[in-house]
C-alpha cells in the first residue's frame, strides 16, 4: 500500500512524512537501528539486534526497548501498522515504509543495461552521499560490517551508473555536466575527468548561447578596427583550466598565467577563465596582469566553467573556495586582487590568513550589499531587478540583459557591449544570477577593516554606476594605512582603450613591486608603539684580537659570517636594526602588526646558530639573546633600508646576548612567555650568564615544537597577541582543575574570526599544570552555530572506549 513516510538511507539517514523532514532521536545506536530495520525488511530477533549493536554485559535488552520506544515513535503516527515488535522479534514494515534504497533496487530489477536515460537520472538523484554516511558505528562491528559492504556496493553501482550517464548525455551537455561534476568529485584522481568536465561545460555555454542567440566566441566583425589582430590573438596568454574540489564538495575551475610574484584574482560573478581570454571586455587585463606576475583566476561557483548545481551560494562558501583554490594551486604568498563584491570576500580573507597576504587591492568594491545598506528605495528597485532577472537572463532579446550591461560598462563600444551580453548568458544561469544577487545583497564586512593588518590599495572609478565611488573610500578610510587611488572613468569594468586602465596597470604593478620586495625594505611608517621581539647575535671571532693591528683581517673574515646572519634575519621576515663590529641586531614584527614574531625570532636564531657553525667550521661562536616587549618602530633610513626600533627590548637583547658566557640562545622570561608551547626552553643557571641580575630569569632554547596537528598549523599561521586574557586564562586553570578532582566538564573556546581563540587554547594548552598530561586533538573541521557538540563528545568516546549513553 502507499505511504506518506519516507527513509532515506543513500547518504546521511532521513526520515521524512509528507516531505517533512522528522526530527530523530540524539542516539546514534538508535538511528542505525531504525536504518538497519529499513534495509533489511525483514523481522530481525531481539538477541541478534542486542548482539549486534549492545554486546555489552549491562541490561542490552533494556538499551534495545529504549531504542525501539524511540523507533516506535517516530515510525506510528496512528494512521498504519508501519512498526511491529514481540517478544521475539522486531520488524519495519516493508510494505508501509518507502526507502530511496528500495526504489533503486525496483529500477535495476531488470538489470542495468536495460535501463534508459530517464531511470538512470532516476537513480544517480537518489544518492545524496555514501550509505548511512553519518552513522559509522566502529565498536559494533557487525553492523559496521553490513554498513561498509553496502557502502562499496553501492559506490560501484553510482559509479556505473553516472558514466553511463555521461555517455548517453554527451549530446545535451547541460544535463551531463552535473553528473560529470558528481563522478569527478568521487574521483578526483581519475585522468581525463578534469577535461571532460571542461569540455562539457563550455558545450553547455555554447549550447546555451545557440538557443538565445548566437554569439560565436570568434565575432564575424573580424576586420574592424577593434578586433585583435592576428599577433594580439597570439600575444594573448591561453588559459591552463584547472580543477579542484572544495571542502563541500564543489568543483570550481581555475587558470594560471604568466610568471612572477602571484596575484590572485578572487572571483565575481559572470567569470568564464576560459571565454574572458578572448573577450574584448576581459581580455586586456588578463594580458596585462599576466606580463610581470602570475595571475591565478578562477570561476565563482556557480559561473562559468565551476560547478552550477549547488546548494550554497553564501559568503562563508565563497571565502573558503579562495582557501581552497589559494592551497591546490600551492602558493605560499599572494597578491590579493578583489573586484567588485569579492573585495569583500578578499578582505576577510586577508583578515584570516594575513601571513599568506602580501597586500590587498580592491578595485569598485562595496562594503555592504544592498540589503545590508538598508536603503528602502534602493532594496525595492533591486528586488524589482530580481523579479526581471529570473524572467528575462536567459531570453532570446538581451534588452534585459542590455540594462545590466550599460550599468557595468556605459563606455562600451557596440562590439564590447554584444560580448558583455552574450557573457551574462553565457557564464551563469537565470536562476543563479538571482541567487547570487540576494548573497552579494547581505554583505557586510564593517567590522573586518579596522581588522586588516597588510598593506591595501584602493581604487574606484569615479562614475562607476553599479558602486559609487563612496564605497571605495569607505574601504581606504576605515583600512589602516591604505592607499586610495581615484580613476577617471564611469565603467565598473575598466576599458582597454581609455587612461585609466593604463593608470591601473601601473598602480597594481607598483604596488605588487612594494609589497613583494624583501622585507627588509619595507617598514610600517607609524611611530606608535608596537609589540617586537629583537634578536642581537653576536659573532665570537678569534680573529677579533688582531682588529687593532689589522682590521682588514678580522673584517675578511666576519663579512661572509655577517651576511649569512642578515640573509636569514630577512629570510624569516626579520627587519636588520643595526650591524657593527660582528654584532647584529634585527627587529621581528617592526614591519606589521605580526603576532608570531617571537616564534619567527626563535626559528631564525637556530637556521643563525646551524649555517654560522656550518660556514666557520667551527673557528667562530655566536651567542644570540632574544627579548619580547613594545618598541617604538620609526621611519627607516631610505639609503639603507633599516629600521629605527627604539625601546628597552632593544636594550634587553643586548644585554643578553652580552651576558651569555657560552655560545647558545637565550630568551628573556618576556620571550619565552611569548612564544608560549610553540618551543621549548629550560631555565639557565647563572654561571652560563653571570652578566644578568639577580633577579632576571633566562631561558634557553632548545628547539621548536613542530605541528602536531592541523590545530597546531592553524595556530603557527599567527596568533593575535595574549593581552587582557588573564581572566580567561584562569577560568580555563579552575575548570582543569575541577577536572583533575574527577568533576569533568566540556569547555567552548568561541568567539568572532581574529579575536584570539587559538592564541587563548595555545597557551592553556603549553602551561606548566598539563605538563605530563596526555593531549587529545581533532582534525580540524569546519561547524557553524547550528551545529552541535557531538563531535567533541565522539571524539572522547571513542578515545577513552566509552559507549554511547555511558557515564
Amino acid at each position: 500500500m502507499g505511504s506518506n513516510l519516507e527513509i532515506r538511507v543513500l547518504g546521511d539517514l532521513q526520515v521524512l512524512r509528507d516531505g517533512e523532514t522528522i526530527e530523530l532521536p540524539p542516539s546514534k545506536k538508535a538511528r542505525a537501528l531504525l536504518a538497519y530495520l529499513a534495509v533489511v525488511e525483514r523481522p530481525q530477533r531481539r538477541e541478534r539486534l542486542c548482539e549486534m549493536f549492545w554486546d555489552v554485559p549491562d541490561d542490552p535488552r533494556g538499551a534495545l526497548r529504549w531504542s525501539l520506544s524511540r523507533i516506535r515513535g517516530i515510525l506510528n503516527d496512528g494512521s498504519g501498522d508501519l512498526f511491529a515488535a514481540d517478544r521475539n522479534a522486531v520488524a519495519v514494515n516493508p510494505d508501509a515504509v518507502n526507502t530511496d534504497l528500495a526504489r533503486v533496487r525496483l529500477l535495476l530489477k531488470g538489470g542495468i543495461d536495460g535501463l534508459d536515460r530517464n531511470a538512470l537520472r532516476e537513480i544517480a538523484d537518489c544518492f545524496r552521499g555514501f550509505f548511512l554516511e553519518d552513522l559509522s558505528l566502529p565498536r559494533c562491528p557487525d553492523f559496521e560490517s553490513w554498513r561498509v559492504s553496502h557502502v562499496n556496493e553501492l559506490e560501484l553501482l553510482r559509479l556505473d551508473v553516472l558514466r553511463r550517464l555521461v555517455d548517453a548525455l554527451q549530446g545535451e551537455p547541460e544535463l551531463a555536466l552535473p553528473y560529470a561534476h558528481q563522478l569527478h568529485r568521487l574521483l578526483p584522481d581519475e585522468p581525463g575527468l578534469p577535461k571532460l568536465v571542461a569540455s562539457l561545460a563550455d558545450a553547455a555555454k555554447r549550447q546555451s548561447a545557440g538557443r538565445v542567440g548566437s554569439m560565436p566566441v570568434r565575432l564575424p566583425q573580424a576586420a574592424s578596427d577593434d578586433a585583435p589582430s592576428a599577433e594580439e590573438t597570439t600575444a594573448q596568454p591561453q588559459a591552463d583550466v584547472r580543477f579542484c574540489t572544495t571542502r563541500d564538495g564543489v568543483s570550481v575551475a581555475y587558470a594560471l598565467t604568466g610568471s612572477g610574484p602571484a596575484i590572485v584574482r578572487a572571483a565575481h560573478w559572470m567569470s568564464h577563465i576560459a571565454y574572458d581570454v578572448e573577450s574584448p571586455v576581459w581580455r586586456h587585463w588578463i594580458r596585462d596582469l599576466s606580463a610581470e606576475t602570475t595571475l591565478l583566476r578562477y570561476d565563482e561557483r556557480g559561473n562559468g566553467l565551476s560547478q552550477w548545481d549547488v546548494d550554497d551560494l553564501g559568503f562563508e562558501a565563497m571565502v573558503s573556495d579562495l582557501e581552497s583554490i589559494i592551497e591546490a594551486a600551492g602558493l605560499q604568498r599572494v597578491v590579493l586582487l578583489g573586484v567588485s563584491q569579492s573585495c569583500a570576500i578578499s578582505v576577510a580573507y586577508a583578515v584570516r590568513h594575513p601571513e599568506r597576504v602580501h597586500g590587498l587591492i580592491l578595485y569598485g568594491g562595496y562594503v555592504k550589499g544592498w540589503r545590508a545598506r538598508g536603503n528602502p528605495s534602493e532594496i525595492a528597485l533591486r528586488e524589482a531587478m530580481g523579479t526581471l532577472m529570473r524572467e528575462g537572463w536567459g531570453q532570446d532579446d538581451p534588452m534585459f540583459r542590455q540594462l545590466f550591461t550599460s550599468m557595468f560598462i556605459p563606455g562600451a563600444s557596440r562590439e564590447q557591449m554584444d560580448w558583455f551580453n552574450d557573457l551574462e548568458r553565457r557564464t551563469v544561469t537565470p536562476e543563479n544570477a538571482f541567487r547570487l544577487a540576494e548573497s552579494f545583497s547581505q554583505i557586510d564586512v564593517t567590522d573586518l577593516l579596522p581588522q586588516v593588518g597588510v598593506p591595501t590599495l584602493v581604487m574606484h572609478a569615479r562614475g562607476d554606476r553599479v558602486s559609487p565611488i563612496e564605497s571605495g573610500k569607505q574601504f581606504a578610510a576605515a583600512i589602516r594605512g591604505a592607499r586610495f587611488v581615484e580613476l577617471d572613468s564611469n565603467n565598473h569594468i575598466l576599458l582597454e582603450e581609455e587612461p585609466a586602465f593604463d593608470i591601473f596597470v601601473r598602480e597594481v604593478r607598483r604596488f605588487v613591486a612594494e609589497v613583494t620586495a624583501p622585507r627588509s625594505a619595507r617598514v610600517d611608517t607609524s611611530n606608535a608603539k608596537r609589540p617586537v621581539s629583537v634578536l642581537v647575535a653576536d659573532i665570537v671571532s678569534p680573529l677579533h684580537a688582531f682588529e687593532m693591528f689589522d682590521p682588514e683581517i678580522a673584517a675578511a673574515a666576519l663579512d661572509p659570517i655577517v651576511r649569512i646572519v642578515r640573509d636569514l634575519v630577512q629570510t624569516h621576515g626579520g627587519l636588520l636594526v643595526d650591524s657593527r663590529e660582528g654584532m647584529v641586531t634585527a627587529a621581528f614584527g617592526a614591519t606589521r602588526a605580526f603576532e608570531q614574531h617571537t616564534v619567527s625570532a626563535c626559528r631564525a636564531a637556530r637556521a643563525i646558530r646551524d649555517a654560522v657553525a656550518n660556514a666557520a667550521d667551527g673557528s667562530m661562536k655566536i651567542r644570540i639573546g632574544i627579548d619580547a616587549g613594545e618598541a617604538v618602530v620609526q621611519n627607516p633610513d631610505a639609503q639603507d633600508g633599516r629600521a629605527n626600533v627604539a625601546g628597552p627590548v632593544v636594550k634587553g637583547a643586548m644585554r643578553l646576548a652580552n651576558a651569555l658566557k657560552r655560545d647558545t640562545i637565550a630568551l628573556s622570561a618576556r620571550a619565552r612567555e611569548s612564544a608560549g608551547g610553540f618551543v621549548t626552553a629550560v631555565r639557565m643557571t647563572r654561571a652560563d650568564c653571570p652578566g644578568v641580575a639577580r633577579d632576571e630569569t633566562v631561558f634557553e632554547l632548545l628547539a621548536e615544537n613542530k605541528a602536531l596537528s592541523r590545530w597546531y598549523l592553524r595556530a603557527q599561521q599567527g596568533l593575535t597577541p595574549l593581552i587582557g586574557r588573564e581572566s580567561e586564562l584562569e577560568r580555563l586553570s579552575l575548570a582543569w582543575h575541577g577536572a583533575r578532582e574527577g568533576r569533568g566538564a566540556a569547555i567552548g573556546v568561541v568567539g568572532n574570526p581574529g579575536v584570539g581563540k587559538s592564541r587563548l587554547a595555545h597557551e592553556f594548552v603549553g602551561s606548566e599544570s598539563l605538563k605530563g598530561y596526555t593531549l587529545v586533538e581533532a582534525g580540524a573541521e569546519e561547524v557553524d552555530g547550528s551545529s552541535s557538540h557531538n563531535l567533541a563528545k565522539r571524539i572522547l568516546l571513542s578515545f577513552f572506549g566509552l559507549e554511547e549513553g555511558e557515564d
